[in-house]
């Protein structure tokens, strides 16, 4: 891509995603290889001067702060001239954390609640962790298998079916066995609630929002839940397509697994060769492999031959040792003795077995 795209994390309300914290290193780490230009907020997101030079804005699970109503106003304005938001709560919603993500969020036809979801199925003795494969089709859902959606919250999607300009949609839904634990404003209950969503994204004028009940998704601490857990980091990965892929101006972003050999060969590659980042590799290499394709094919085919040749030499040589020990073997063994011979040999195996003594 000839224009890097911008995302910021905002750093003003106790946000749990942070870029510096060890616990969100794979997260970070897929940012800077996918060649995105990450940056933070700090003092507010009350500027809309300062938000709307990001391509993406990610609030990355408040804790423990309110959004201003200024602030809310910004971000309304800056969706609806084109920004893109990630908004990310978790388990409890704005009630155990804390916040009014909620208040923002409607705006967009989107509320977290004050829940915290469980599945009786898959994980006995963690029901906190969701097992979620039921998709609507969407770019946010292309590939997708299942992910890992643990100690978050559910959220409502409401349609703004007299306003052509917001479109809500329900991206990702709980299972038939999801039961909750909500605060109804007294106290905690728990409930069955089957089919419950888990993400949900809004297109709003210009801009679009996705928000996810989950921060956990995104974490390295736990291989079972975390961004390596099933196809979480692929759901990340479309998410975020998904709301800048209008902004970039060349090629389009892709979601692709490497083998770990390569990847670790890349990222040793970026660094000693100073790339700026893993898109300028994969484009290199694909770019060489389409202007060269017709000659690689014709080497890759000659290095086949050679090596089913070399294998059948291999296998002939070892073919023809075998036989040749075995005919040696053969020659130790004479094929015929005579009588004297047998007597000889049981002699000395009387001698060795004491059995003359037995006899006697």
């Amino acid at each position: 891509m000839s224009e890097q795209i911008k995302i910021c994390f905002d750093y003003s309300h106790g946000d749990k995603l942070t870029v510096e914290s060890p616990s969100f290193i794979d997260f970070v780490q897929f940012l800077f290889n996918s060649g995105y230009k990450l940056g933070k907020i700090e003092a507010g997101l009350n500027s809309l001067n300062k938000i709307e030079i990001y391509d993406l804005l990610i609030i990355g699970s408040p804790y423990n702060s309110i959004i201003t109503d200024e602030e809310i106003d910004v971000l309304k304005e800056y969706v609806e001239n084109g920004g893109n938001l990630l908004v990310i709560s978790n388990g409890g919603g704005d009630y155990a954390n804390k916040t009014n993500l909620t208040e923002l969020t409607q705006n967009f036809g989107i509320e977290f609640n004050s829940d915290r979801l469980n599945d009786s199925v898959y994980y006995v003795n963690q029901q906190k962790r969701l097992i979620i494969n039921k998709f609507k089709p969407h770019a946010i859902t292309e590939d997708l298998n299942s992910f890992v959606h643990s100690g978050g919250c559910s959220i409502n999607a409401e349609e703004y079916s007299e306003d052509e300009n917001v479109k809500v949609e329900v991206i990702a839904q709980a299972g038939l066995n999801c039961w909750r634990e909500i605060y109804n404003g007294k106290e905690w209950k728990e409930e069955d609630s089957p089919n419950l969503p888990v993400v949900v994204a809004s297109k709003y004028y210009k801009g679009k929002v996705v928000a996810i009940g989950n921060v956990s998704i995104f974490s390295s601490l736990g291989r079972e839940y975390g961004f390596g857990a099933l196809d979480n980091s692929l759901l990340i990965s479309n998410i975020l397509r998904w709301l800048v892929k209008e902004r970039v101006s060349e090629g389009r972003i892709i979601s692709a697994k490497l083998r770990e050999t390569i990847f670790y060969w890349t990222k040793k590659i970026m660094k000693e060769k100073h790339w700026e980042n893993l898109s300028d590799i994969i484009n290199f290499s694909l770019k060489f492999f389409k202007d060269h394709y017709d000659d690689v094919i014709l080497i890759v085919k000659e290095e086949r031959e050679k090596k089913k040749k070399a294998y059948k030499r291999k296998k002939k040589t070892a073919a023809v040792k075998k036989k040749m020990e075995e005919d040696k073997i053969l020659d130790l063994v004479e094929v015929k003795r005579d009588t004297k011979d047998l007597e000889d040999i049981m002699s000395e195996i009387e001698k060795l077995s004491d059995e003359t003594k037995i006899i006697q």
